[in-house]
């Protein structure tokens, strides 16, 4: 039976960032995985840093957001340094398409509303988008650039977060599954699993589209997987510029020459399988913003589930037990948000509060 100050359930970048949080702050960590760390949603993502471009009205969300884009910079340099590796982060934009008069007038709209809260937006006719983006040929009303959106590897990064987690003396037990949490007298005790006790007074729950851990965790967490199919091509470098979207589909390059096409959204439970129209989606998606692609060579495929929430906010804060936390249902910002639900988290744990008023994601909100 091992002691433990906090125990962290789910390896993903959600649990690895918070887990590498804490045994900074000089607390006893471990970081328990059902399979690998990062092998799930967190590496099966284009690891697009959207921290406006799809936000569709302003809110917490986007606060949230907001303070995630401004943390990034610093921690991306924090986790190179600590593991060795380049984490391919780019502030390179978001190029978003508008391909009819519906899309173009919905993101005319959001753009307003935007700029007046001062961020950046671009309008940029048809011309401009092919001049800043020669391999845009299909047929286009529109561009809506936002060029302070970035792009990480999200592979490298879930590397890093793994590394710099041993390095800050997190014990971190993969291949291990929670069979209960052990509770008394409405307070977290422990964590039983597969491999042995471990004794902790605080237990937060990241695990993302596993999270409601039904029989196993006491209190109802509803977030459904929401599966994302997702393409990988190789093509000749600086094909495109920034990470292009529309509606139907986006692509983002790396560095090497790598396109990575995304991303469908479907309810379909535990199944991660490719489907012919799911990748058929995606591609005619992306055909109609370029024929760049016909020339690419065809890399690999695969899907992941994003947990996602009924109002799309993240699930964050204290539960009605005392010492148990949850912190997951980031849908498609999880790679963005996970430095600042990493501090806030950290703070809430260790202080009892944080600098931003969690309310509005906490997990009470759900009535059952």
């Amino acid at each position: 039976m091992s002691r433990r100050d906090v125990v962290v359930l789910g390896g993903g970048i959600i649990g690895a960032a918070l887990a590498e949080e804490l045994a900074r702050r000089g607390r006893r960590v471990a970081l328990i995985e059902r399979g690998t760390i990062g092998a799930e949603a967190s590496s099966a993502a284009a690891g697009i840093l959207s921290a406006q471009m799809d936000l569709p009205r302003p809110g917490p969300l986007l606060e949230l957001c907001q303070a995630a884009r401004k943390l990034y910079p610093s921690w991306i340099a924090h986790l190179e340094r600590r593991s060795g590796l380049s984490l391919g982060f780019h502030v390179d934009g978001i190029l978003y398409l508008a391909m009819s008069r519906r899309e173009e007038s919905a993101m005319s709209q959001r753009a307003r509303w935007q700029r007046k809260l001062g961020l950046r937006v671009e309008s940029w006719s048809s011309q401009q988008v092919r001049r800043h983006e020669p391999a845009v040929d299909g047929r286009i009303r529109s561009g809506f650039s936002f060029p302070t959106e970035a792009q990480v590897d999200n592979v490298r990064l879930m590397e890093a977060l793994a590394r710099a987690c041993r390095k800050a003396g997190v014990e971190i037990r993969e291949r291990t599954r929670v069979r209960r949490l052990i509770i008394r007298a409405r307070r977290v005790r422990g964590v039983e699993t597969d491999r042995g006790r471990l004794v902790a007074s605080v237990v937060v729950n990241c695990l993302g589209s596993w999270a409601g851990m039904d029989r196993v965790f006491p209190i109802p967490v509803p977030v459904e997987p929401a599966r994302g199919q997702m393409l990988a091509f190789q093509g000749p470098k600086r094909l495109v510029r920034h990470a292009v979207m529309s509606d139907q589909a986006y692509m983002v390059q790396r560095r090497d020459g790598r396109l990575i096409l995304g991303s469908t959204i479907e309810f379909v439970g535990y199944q991660k399988s490719l489907t012919l129209e799911g990748m058929h989606s995606i591609l005619c998606g992306v055909r109609r913003m370029t024929s760049a692609l016909n020339e690419c060579s065809f890399l690999e495929a695969w899907a992941g589930f994003r947990p996602c929430t009924k109002d799309r906010l993240p699930i964050l804060g204290k539960t009605s037990i005392e010492g148990l936390y949850i912190a997951t249902g980031h849908f498609r910002h999880g790679i963005l948000l996970a430095p600042v639900t990493a501090q806030l988290m950290a703070e809430l744990v260790l202080r009892g509060r944080c600098a931003v008023d969690l309310t509005p994601f906490s997990p009470c909100r759900f009535k059952p």
